[in-house]
């Protein structure tokens, strides 16, 4: 009987220590949160971020410029290819003449 009512002692203060380890790693865990910047950290990559936005609309807007001037150099591109092929049949024209 001795060691039943030790076992259910030891079984009660071992009880005891786990609710106090845990009560102690909440009251841990509480501070840490306080005393870390993890608020700060969020609030000024936030603001971060939303100051890339008017950087990435510029970026947009030059793409976008790119664009337009690509296509307009493919535009004069063709036109020239075709001016070249007419230059040869002016080529010939003129070695016509000229005999």
């Amino acid at each position: 009987m001795a060691s039943a009512s030790w076992n259910q002692e030891t079984k009660a203060r071992l009880n005891e220590k786990i609710s106090a380890n845990i009560n102690d790693l909440g009251s841990l865990a509480r501070q840490v949160i306080r005393g870390s910047k993890s608020n700060d950290l969020l609030a000024q990559a936030a603001k971060n971020f939303s100051s890339q936005e008017p950087c990435i609309n510029h970026s947009f807007d030059t793409l976008k410029k790119l664009d337009h001037i690509k296509s307009q150099l493919e535009f004069q591109q063709a036109a020239i290819e075709r001016s070249m092929g007419n230059l040869d049949e002016i080529q010939d024209e003129l070695k016509t003449i000229q005999r």
